[in-house]
């Protein structure tokens, strides 16, 4: 049934909320903004539905306008991904599998990874980006901004795929000389007077905070979000705070002193890492190759412990 959606009314709300103003978003789109707005509302006027109310001076999506723009978001996104595949087609470059590398910091091992595929003959290129502290990938993945990505913890959403790497331990990252240093294992209360330097802006399923200090109803004195590993370890060498992060993220850089890590509780708490892939991703598309390759690859190769 015709509905009058059209790709161009997507592109334009997707502008609009990337840009905030209808100036701006047509700006960007190259069209004035008469021509912008007569064709939301032509939109509007086809579709029998209000996708914008206004709140003052500012634009406002209604419950159908955001539900249009979650669209835009995915179509666009693809949209954008094929017109970058076929650029690079032209210029005799294979397929791009966009892979999302907000796993702390597995770009460390990535590169053994993609050496790897170099030595196999694979029809795609591997591209590395970071999604963001505050993003999390599956999102990203879900909303198309890249083909698949590294996540820890519990993942029950059905829109994607998670195909397993590997299980590792969550540990607290102390300094050497710290008080709780020669504990055999940490309780949640030991962290009451503690600043606790956190990874990532977002709560995650199956990590710390929702199986280590609400179960026990205790909390750090205060969170830092640190965003970085590198700089989360050097704030803990400096005794500005503590961390609890997984140990194959910790382990390489425990040699170089003046860190400890600790257990989590005497049954200590483990976390699943996966490659994880949009649901609907077509089996031996380049998409499913590289996550299916990876996941073969974490196999033969363990995380240093």
């Amino acid at each position: 049934m015709a509905t009058g959606l059209d790709v161009k009314l997507l592109r334009m709300l997707a502008a609009i909320d990337r840009h905030g103003t209808l100036t701006r978003a047509a700006g960007v789109l190259g069209i004035t903004q008469s021509a912008l707005s007569h064709h939301i509302k032509e939109s509007e006027r086809r579709m029998a539905v209000e996708i914008f109310h206004r709140v003052g001076k500012r634009l406002r999506f209604t419950a159908i306008g955001e539900e249009l723009l979650q669209a835009a978001r995915v179509v666009t996104g693809e949209i954008d991904r094929v017109e970058g595949d076929l650029a690079l087609f032209r210029e005799g470059y294979g397929p791009i599998v966009r892979l999302g590398s907000g796993a702390y910091g597995c770009e460390a091992w990535l590169p053994d990874f993609i050496a790897g595929l170099g030595r196999r003959e694979t029809r795609f290129a591997i591209e590395i980006l970071h999604t963001g502290l505050v993003f999390p990938p599956v999102n990203a993945v879900i909303d198309g901004q890249i083909d698949i990505a590294i996540s820890g913890g519990e993942i029950a959403d059905r829109r994607v795929r998670r195909l397993k790497l590997f299980e590792d331990e969550l540990v607290a990252v102390l300094p050497a000389r710290h008080r709780l240093a020669k504990r055999d294992y940490l309780e949640p209360t030991d962290f009451r007077e503690e600043v606790q330097l956190s990874y990532s802006a977002v709560t995650e399923k199956g990590f710390e905070d929702e199986r280590f200090f609400r179960p026990a109803r205790a909390m750090p004195k205060r969170w830092l979000r640190a965003g970085d590993v590198a700089m989360i370890l050097a704030m803990v060498r400096r005794g500005l705070g503590v961390s609890i992060l997984s140990r194959w993220a910790v382990a390489p850089h425990i040699a170089a002193g003046g860190l400890v890590m600790k257990p989590l509780g005497r049954d200590r708490i483990n976390t699943d890492w996966q490659v994880v892939i949009r649901a609907g991703e077509p089996k031996e598309s380049p998409a499913d190759q590289a996550a299916t390759l990876l996941a073969e690859w974490w196999r033969r190769r363990r995380p240093a412990a």
